[in-house]
């Protein structure tokens, strides 16, 4: 009888590197330990032969404690651009009767266990030794420190050393005390607002709009109000919802802040020693802008000034106190350094962002992308193409890196890398800007060539968190979490700021419907928020871009994917990525899933596991409820809100959110 044993697995080290150790003679990769002289597997001391050739490294060996047992093994080295892929074949000779097909099953699994335990050790013996933290920056990052001195970015890469250190103090379980108490003796004041926001980054547009309804408005941040980190990119339907908040017009956008527009969008994923074929998607009107994020957040600054607006600088958020009896009787904390000052207000809006010290330490989210990058000049692209989902190479390090890159102004180009993971707390950190921006500055000649003039002229970056639909947490008294602080953009897309202006006018709007009835109790803020159902059930999609087998196996199935979206249609795939996905879309995309790739069933059981399976059902009733909803009550609800708004209040701003929500996915006039 001959049992087969077939494996994948990636290796960390150079292909070189691993033919050099693997191809020594005598060495044989499953003995355990790896000594010539003592070759013990299976319980047997084994002879073994190499037989090697410039493509495959093959051994074959005998035991003399059963001569007629042999065993195969070929490794197929597929280099990658950090790392190598091993394809292994083990075939394993044994003298057993073939009616005895139970015997034979049995002896499959064990030598499926014992292989895989083998490579498994076989793997962290490659693995490199992480410098100690206190290493020379430059020693352990030699591209990262070279191009940030070049782009002259030291205040960034302080910034993101501090967002490291902030995130590995959450993930390896280490919560940050809550600083935030509920006392009936509230410290004295300095000042009064109605609102005030902590963060001066994208909810800066919220808080323009808010001043500009006669509002007492505070934002205070430690860095300069107004300044970004990331480039952004938009569809044009997208913009149409900021013109029509009236904070800028189309002419300010077009003269100072669209950099580009392309005509269109692709979706393409590695094919090669796939057994999948590629299956390029093109999505005309999805991310088809691209905006100088710096001078939007200048032009809201500049608004929010007008309305009257204050801002505080270089002042952290230190504490949060709540009066227990008297919702929107809440004082802020803030330290500048020598000196510590209170804000009164009736709302505190945490904008901090994924490392907010409230929301690490109250709702750790379920979903993170790292995320990283640079504007570029001189690079060869397509300025009438934008790249939403590129992956140029199976795994590497056991991530799948995305790329993403869309033109600017002149020639220049937004790259980004970024992966997706799980987040739980583990014993070291998993996750570093720092580490993945030394991998983007190794890996971006794989992505797009540079030409004679090549720089980077500035960096790009964050951590960009999920949250799960079933972990929708009632917010603190007295604050309220937007943006990344609340995590509920898409999980998939994880478009930021797409689903904040997309959701601009409805949150903007309930806050304010909020302050004007004072509802201002954790029970009614809970429904003030960026939440769309449609974009719940994204979740399980982005657990298939993270790796669970073989190296390959994210790229085969998202080119499943991109061929199921090409056969349903450019319409419910724009719908998809752009967030405005329908209860009949989303049962036309599982129904082509099923029938272009019928191992999606017991795939998903693999990568989901039972307990996520069941998440994932319970995301789909919560949905086909809300369409229910909406498709029965989105033509009679405003009726109904005006009919209940003079008796309940709160009644009426939670179905003002339900309708809000049914108009930010598109499904209000349908």
């Amino acid at each position: 009888m001959q049992t087969h044993a077939h494996f994948d697995i990636e290796m960390p080290v150079a292909a070189s590197v691993v033919w050099s150790r693997l191809s020594q003679s005598g060495v044989w990769p499953l003995g355990q330990p790896l000594a010539a002289d003592s070759w013990t597997w299976l319980g047997r001391r084994w002879h073994i032969r190499p037989d090697h050739d410039a493509t495959n490294l093959r051994w074959q060996a005998e035991t003399a404690d059963a001569p007629a047992w042999h065993c195969y093994t070929t490794m197929q080295l597929l280099p990658a651009a950090t790392s190598t892929h091993l394809r292994i074949h083990v075939a394993l000779d044994q003298p057993t009767p073939a009616w005895a097909l139970l015997r034979q099953w049995w002896e499959t699994r064990h030598l499926q266990r014992n292989v895989q335990a083998t490579l498994t050790t076989l793997k962290q013996s490659f693995a490199p030794v992480r410098p100690p933290v206190e290493a020379d920056f430059a020693t352990t990052h030699p591209y990262t420190a070279a191009a940030f001195e070049a782009m002259n970015a030291a205040a960034d890469l302080e910034r993101i050393r501090h967002l490291d250190a902030r995130w590995a103090t959450f993930e390896r379980g280490y919560q940050p005390p809550l600083q935030h108490t509920i006392t009936a003796e509230l410290p004295s004041t300095d000042a009064e607002y109605d609102v005030v926001y902590a963060g001066g980054g994208l909810v800066l547009l919220h808080a323009a709009l808010l001043a500009q309804r006669g509002y007492r408005v505070l934002v205070f941040d430690r860095n300069p109000v107004g300044s970004a980190h990331r480039e952004w990119n938009i569809s044009h339907d997208e913009l149409n919802r900021l013109v029509a908040t009236d904070l800028l017009t189309w002419d300010e956008l077009e003269r100072e802040i669209i950099m580009a527009r392309y005509a269109d969008g692709v979706v393409r994923y590695h094919a090669a020693g796939s057994d999948v074929p590629p299956a390029e998607l093109r999505l005309p009107g999805v991310l088809d802008v691209a905006l100088d994020a710096g001078a939007l957040l200048r032009l809201a600054r500049q608004r929010f000034a007008d309305a009257g607006g204050h801002v505080r600088e270089g002042a952290c958020f230190a504490h949060v106190y709540s009066h227990p009896d008297l919702a929107g009787r809440t004082v802020v904390a803030l330290d500048d350094g020598a000196d510590r000052t209170h804000i009164g207000t009736r709302l505190l809006i945490d904008g901090m962002g994924a490392t907010s010290p409230l929301t690490l330490a109250t709702q750790p989210f379920s979903g993170i992308c790292p995320t990283v990058g640079t504007v570029v000049r001189d690079v060869a692209h397509d300025p009438s193409l934008g790249d939403i989902l590129i992956s140029v190479a199976d795994t590497q390090g056991d991530k799948q890196l995305i790329w993403e890159g869309f033109p600017g102004r002149d020639d220049e180009l937004t790259v980004y890398v970024f992966y997706y993971d799980r987040v739980g707390a583990t014993a070291q950190q998993r996750h570093s800007l720092l580490d993945l921006f030394e991998e983007y500055f190794t890996l971006l000649p794989t992505y797009k060539t540079p030409g004679a003039d090549f720089a980077h002229l500035r960096p790009v970056y964050g951590y960009i968190p999920a949250r799960h639909a079933l972990k929708r947490p009632i917010p603190l008294r007295g604050v309220l979490p937007l943006g990344d602080a609340s995590a509920q953009q898409s999980p998939l897309t994880f478009c930021g700021f797409g689903s904040f202006v997309r959701n601009l006018d409805r949150t903007v709007s309930l806050v304010e419907y909020a302050l004007q009835h004072d509802l201002l109790a954790p029970d009614n803020l809970r429904f003030i928020s960026a939440h769309q159902a449609n974009v719940s059930l994204h979740w399980v999609f982005s657990r298939f871009m993270s790796p669970w087998g073989r190296p390959q196996d994210v790229n085969e199935l998202q080119n499943v994917f991109a061929r199921v979206m090409n056969t349903v249609g450019i319409p419910i795939a724009r719908r998809f990525f752009r967030d405005q996905m329908t209860w009949r879309d989303y049962r036309t995309i599982i129904m082509g899933t099923l029938h272009v790739y019928p191992a999606i069933i017991p795939t998903a059981l693999r990568v989901l596991g039972w307990r996520d399976t069941g998440r994932w059902i319970a995301d789909w009733l919560r949905f086909s409820r809300t369409a229910l909803q909406a498709r029965l009550f989105r033509g009679v609800l405003p009726t109904l809100i005006r009919l209940v708004e003079p008796h309940n209040r709160s009644l009426a701003l939670r179905w003002r959110a339900a309708h809000a929500e049914w108009q930010a996915m598109g499904w209000a006039g349908k």
